[in-house]
C-alpha cells in the first residue's frame, strides 16, 4: 500500500481490514472537538501516544504508524518522492519437537509442538517462512515467548538480515532449549522485527503453545 504525502492520518472505513471491533465514539475529545473512537485491533485497544483514533463524520481516522504497528507492518516515508509506503511481512511460524534439514536442502518437521503439560521443562524448534519484508540493509529480528501472565519467558539473540542484498523472502529456524512451562494457558511464540538499529520492534508473526 502506498500513499502520497507525509500525513499522520490514515482514513479507514470500519468494515475494512480491522480485525476486532470499532465501537461508538467515547465522550472524550481530541483537541477539544474530535470524538475519540474505541478501536480494537487483533484484541488490543488502539491507543496511539500522540494521536488517538477519532471520528470524523462516519469515518474512523487513526494514526498511520500506530495502526500499522498493531498489524505488524512497517511505515516508510520517501522524502524525495513524497511517498509513504506500508509493508506488512508475511510470516508462517510452526513449532515442532524437532526440525531436520535433509540432504536435498528441504526441511522436515517431526512431532508438532502445540501443547505441553504444565510444569514440564521442554525443548522445541521453530520454523519460520518469511516473505514480503521491507527492503533495508539491516533487518533485525528475534524470537520471544510470552507467558499466559504476560511475562517474557524466553528471548533469543537478535539476528540480522539484508533484504537489499538477499531478497525479501527467507527461511529461519531456531531451537529453544529447556524452557519451563510453569503456568497454565497459552504461551505466545512471537517473531519480532525492526528496521535499522534505531527502529522499534514490532510483532510480525505469532503462534501458540497451550500449557495444561
Amino acid at each position: 500500500m502506498c500513499m502520497k504525502g507525509k500525513s499522520k492520518w490514515l482514513v479507514v472505513l470500519a468494515s475494512l481490514f480491522i480485525t476486532g471491533a470499532v465501537t461508538a465514539a467515547s465522550s472524550r475529545l481530541y483537541m477539544g472537538k474530535y470524538p475519540i473512537a474505541n478501536v480494537v485491533v487483533n484484541g488490543a485497544m488502539q491507543n496511539a501516544a500522540d494521536i488517538p483514533p477519532i471520528m470524523l463524520g462516519n469515518t474512523i481516522m487513526v494514526s498511520l504508524r500506530g495502526f500499522s504497528d498493531k498489524l505488524g507492518a512497517f511505515v516508510h516515508y520517501n522524502q524525495a518522492s513524497g511517498e509513504t509506503s506500508v509493508v506488512r511481512p508475511d510470516v508462517n511460524m510452526i513449532m515442532a519437537g524437532e526440525i531436520t534439514k535433509t540432504a536435498s536442502g528441504s526441511y522436515q518437521l517431526n512431532s508438532p509442538f502445540m501443547a505441553v503439560t504444565k510444569g514440564k521443562n521442554a525443548s522445541f524448534d521453530i520454523f519460520a517462512e518469511i516473505s514480503n519484508t521491507p527492503k533495508t540493509s539491516n533487518l533485525t529480528f528475534k524470537v520471544i515467548v510470552i507467558s499466559p501472565s504476560g511475562g517474557e519467558e524466553y528471548i533469543s539473540y537478535p539476528q540480522s538480515y539484508s533484504s537489499n542484498l538477499n531478497g525479501t523472502a527467507f527461511l529461519y529456524t531456531h531451537n529453544v532449549k529447556g524452557m519451563q512451562f510453569n503456568e497454565a494457558g497459552d504461551y505466545k511464540v512471537q517473531l519480532i522485527m525492526k528496521q535499522e538499529a534505531t527502529g522499534d520492534y514490532i510483532v510480525v508473526g505469532q503462534n501458540i503453545i497451550h500449557s495444561q
